[in-house]
């Protein structure tokens, strides 16, 4: 992680909103969470990181008022497994659907003005770095904020979202 860059990126980027783009909710079939969930091993998996690169828009609300728009894509994910059906998942990824209760995913799309006088030119290394490692800080309550009224809206409890970590390999997010 490039601190410098991150600054820089910073500096010339002002947060617009955090928007939900894609969003998946799968139950097993025949599973009712209200009256068996309490008697199953469930153990949460989850999965989150920036989906690539980021794009550059320009946008114009009237003739005089240009400005430009950074677009980051972040995706995250969550399922509940059967514990007792771990290690023969790890073995046989083909037996995902006899160990999977539930599965939830949703991709935000975080969205930066650009400031005026900023140079994307010189800031596209800077983005980069940005995206990687800063856009989850401002996804993270929104990823949260949906996994909770998802598991309301199934009537299960609240899963417990961890806190937002940086992967040590971006590769690895």
């Amino acid at each position: 992680m490039n601190n410098e860059l991150i600054n820089n990126a910073a500096q010339a980027l002002s947060i617009q909103g955090v928007f939900l783009r894609e969003s998946t909710v799968r139950l097993k079939a025949n599973f009712v969470p209200q009256f068996v969930a309490a008697e199953l091993p469930l153990m949460p998996q989850y999965k989150a990181g920036p989906t690539g690169d980021y794009n550059l828009i320009s946008s114009a609300h009237d003739d005089s008022a240009s400005f430009k728009v950074l677009l980051f894509d972040f995706a995250a994910g969550i399922r509940l497994v059967d514990q007792r059906q771990l290690k023969a998942l790890e073995e046989n990824p083909d037996i995902a659907d006899e160990a999977l209760y539930l599965e939830t995913t949703a991709t935000f799309s975080a969205h930066y003005r650009l400031k005026d006088g900023a140079d994307e030119n010189s800031l596209v290394d800077a983005f980069g770095e940005f995206g990687r490692h800063n856009v989850g800080y401002h996804v993270w309550p929104y990823w949260r904020e949906y996994v909770q009224s998802t598991c309301a809206r199934i009537g299960i409890p609240p899963i417990p979202i961890p806190m937002y970590q940086i992967s040590p390999n971006p590769d690895e997010a």
